[in-house]
């Protein structure tokens, strides 16, 4: 397993999507939940309305206990940004929510990202994870920086971004896991290419104890969950945590 651990990996995650604009963080941040991950948020040097407005409202929570569940922000680009401006778009996000949160996931899981992960792209994507990470070190403080991207099929190695990401100094690797019997294999080899690196997170097809325990023995220092949680709400964390699930 990967050495870079985080206390809130101790319970399930709330994955991005539940909350876009941070309307329901008092919330969801008092559910139980080690982290909530609120947007994606589309950011860039034009597109800032979004973030300003979430880190507003996250700025109104009262103080956090010891504990609490960590704030997470995804960002992303605008579904018509051009590829070159990757590095811009994340930059943007990153000065717009550093101080906002306890992690910052940038995310290519989203299907509007899907012309970034063609082989062709990989330098642009692998120049963008560099900036984010150079112009991190000259923050006050230092957060910690997440990848969100597609494991992929029962094929093949795992993702390029995602070992770029691990060269790149993120601490971070959030993968969504396939809908295949072979996506523990994935999880697996994934988390064998950076045993002393990122912490790797597991989210997608998570709705039980058994799930969790599964995707922890394939290497994930953590999990989140999405759809159960849409589904049952803070009724799903009893059946996530049971039987060993903690």
């Amino acid at each position: 397993m990967s050495q870079a651990t985080f206390p809130w990996h101790a319970r399930p995650g709330l994955a991005g999507g539940i909350d876009k604009d941070g309307t329901r963080a008092a919330q969801l941040l008092g559910l139980g939940f080690g982290s909530v991950e609120f947007g994606t948020v589309a950011v860039g040097p034009r597109a800032g309305a979004e973030l300003a407005a979430l880190r507003a409202r996250l700025a109104a929570l009262p103080p956090r206990a010891p504990g609490a569940a960590a704030i997470g922000i995804g960002l992303g680009q605008p579904a018509d940004a051009a590829p070159r401006t990757l590095a811009a778009c994340w930059l943007a996000g990153l000065y717009g929510a550093w101080d906002a949160a306890d992690y910052l996931s940038f995310n290519l899981s989203a299907r509007a990202c899907a012309p970034l992960l063609a082989p062709a792209r990989l330098p642009l994507v692998e120049a963008a994870l560099r900036a984010v990470a150079a112009a991190r070190a000259g923050l006050p403080r230092r957060v910690p920086l997440a990848l969100k991207f597609k494991l992929g099929g029962a094929d093949g190695a795992p993702p390029a971004v995602a070992l770029a990401a691990a060269a790149a100094g993120f601490e971070l690797l959030t993968a969504v896991l396939p809908d295949h019997p072979g996506r523990l294999l994935r999880l697996r080899a994934l988390s064998g290419l950076v045993p002393a690196g990122p912490a790797v997170v597991a989210v997608g097809g998570i709705r039980h104890a058994a799930d969790v325990a599964d995707v922890r023995h394939a290497g994930a220092a953590g999990v989140q969950v999405h759809r159960v949680f849409a589904e049952s709400g803070a009724a799903c964390l009893p059946q996530l945590l049971s039987d060993g699930g903690q």
